[in-house]
């Protein structure tokens, strides 16, 4: 019986490595199943990555040119704007229009000339006090 025993223990550890070695096997399964998951989600990650990338890229690339654009429309708004005219000119447009304003100057009529003109010739010309008079008195007329 020793041989029988020693068989029935050979028998036994064969059946005990076969167990574990299927165990083993179906533990590589296993791990093989999710290395090919892992690697399945890898390269979907990765090409939704780039796809993001991509639409990034392009992105940036319509971006550059609004950015070129808007310099464009920038550079040509300067330029119209220096034919704007400024206060200041508007300002010196205002002062020459007051003084060449008929109502608001004191222009002479043609009735006030000839009357100047006949004091001229009867005097034999105009002192400086006559002068300071005249320019007094449309002065006066004119406030």
């Amino acid at each position: 019986m020793p041989q029988q025993d020693l068989v029935n223990q050979l028998v036994d550890r064969v059946n005990d490595f076969n167990r574990r070695i299927r165990d083993l096997e179906e533990k590589v399964r296993n791990m093989n199943a999710r290395v090919n998951t892992l690697d399945d989600s890898l390269l979907k990650k990765t090409k939704s990555l780039s796809d993001d990338v991509q639409d990034i890229n392009d992105d940036m690339g319509e971006i550059r040119d609004r950015v070129a654009n808007l310099e464009v429309d920038i550079k040509e708004i300067n330029r119209e704007k220096r034919k704007f005219v400024t206060s200041q000119e508007i300002e010196e447009i205002e002062n020459y229009m007051d003084l060449m304003n008929p109502i608001n100057s004191s222009f002479m009529t043609e009735k006030e000339v000839k009357q100047f003109v006949e004091e001229d010739d009867s005097g034999g010309g105009l002192s400086r006090e006559e002068v300071e008079r005249i320019v007094e008195r449309k002065l006066q007329q004119k406030d």
